[in-house]
């Protein structure tokens, strides 16, 4: 009969159904149990619905149900309850989740100590949108660069157009792409963050006097429209909840937008983090309509599979980081 010693926190002792007084839990607790099925419960949890938790993980509902009703069996209690609105823990699931995350974050810090010094090297180049590249890219290249001295990590930030990001990607010209969905092409990809669209205003205008949510007495002011297809597929949807203005100009730089609504020439709307950190001379406001910008972490199949690739997606999902930087500090970016 074999044994192995239990971790001396408690967290594993809670979700175990059996421990000897001597401290030391019988194999048998453990064989039916894998990794992949507690980050299936987890994926379900903070989504609410298997349809969200396969679209994450990469894998089918069914293959989720199956697994999460082979947990439940070993565990010998419900974890999930199950309804129309979706899937919530049940009292029982959130003691097990605990344990789950814990588990889950023990083996990503296994992981990271596994491939430290491990000679991953060569270069990885990350195409991107400016906003991207500016606010969310730094702590994550700082973290590669701690983990993976020999690893390189370059950024093209330049891109304006998902199409722009697909296209590097399939030109060999980077190995990574974040881009907006939906995605074109044969692309390997995974859920990353996502931003609203807003209202980018001058400071100076009234703010809106009717009910909320409603569009706001612009007056004369003119529009200025962003040159991209997720901004004009947006734009599409709000004339279509009453929003009637054409663009008087389109500029493909976000920025200088800003610039010119501070400056009382016009007004705009933005993705959140393109306009992030608001002048003081501009003021944001939320649509009458939710809108968002939803990001992928994508590439070809085969570079995704490249262990130096595979590193640098890892640490752009570390929610952590995301989370340390400004714009996550702030509230303005949402994980997927």
């Amino acid at each position: 009969m074999k044994w192995i010693e239990a971790p001396s926190c408690a967290a594993t002792r809670d979700a175990t159904t059996e421990m000897g007084d001597n401290g030391w839990l019988h194999m048998k607790d453990f064989d039916g149990m894998k990794l992949s099925q507690l980050k299936m419960l987890v994926a379900v949890a903070e989504h609410g619905s298997f349809s969200a938790a396969a679209a994450e993980l990469g894998c089918t509902q069914s293959r989720i149900s199956h697994a999460l009703a082979e947990l439940e069996g070993e565990l010998g209690v419900s974890l999930l309850a199950r309804g129309r609105a979706g899937s919530a823990p049940t009292e029982a699931g959130q003691r097990v989740l605990e344990k789950a995350r814990q588990m889950l974050r023990l083996e990503d810090s296994l992981r990271e100590v596994a491939l430290l010094d491990d000679g991953l090297s060569g270069t990885v180049r990350i195409a991107c949108f400016r906003s991207i590249g500016t606010h969310l890219l730094p702590h994550v290249l700082e973290a590669l660069a701690q983990r993976h001295p020999q690893l390189r990590v370059e950024i093209d930030d330049s891109c304006e157009q998902r199409a722009d990001v697909t296209a590097a990607l399939q030109g060999g010209l980077a190995e990574v792409g974040i881009a907006q969905l939906p995605l074109a092409g044969t692309l390997a990809s995974t859920p990353y963050l996502h931003d609203d669209y807003v209202l980018v205003v001058p400071a100076a205008l009234a703010p809106p006097s009717g009910p909320s949510p409603c569009w706001p007495e612009l007056g004369a002011l003119p529009f200025i429209g962003l040159a991209c297809t997720g901004a004009a597929e947006i734009l599409a949807r709000c004339r279509a909840a009453g929003f009637g203005s054409d663009p008087a100009r389109t500029l493909s730089n976000d920025t200088s937008i800003a610039a010119m609504v501070g400056r009382g020439m016009g007004y705009s709307i933005l993705p959140r983090l393109a306009s992030f950190p608001e002048p003081p001379d501009v003021r944001i406001l939320p649509l009458p309509i939710p809108a968002r910008r939803q990001f992928a972490i994508a590439a070809l199949p085969d570079v995704m599979r490249l262990p130096r690739v595979r590193a640098v997606v890892r640490a752009l999902r570390e929610r952590k980081l995301a989370a340390a930087t400004q714009a996550g500090r702030a509230g303005i970016i949402g994980w997927d």
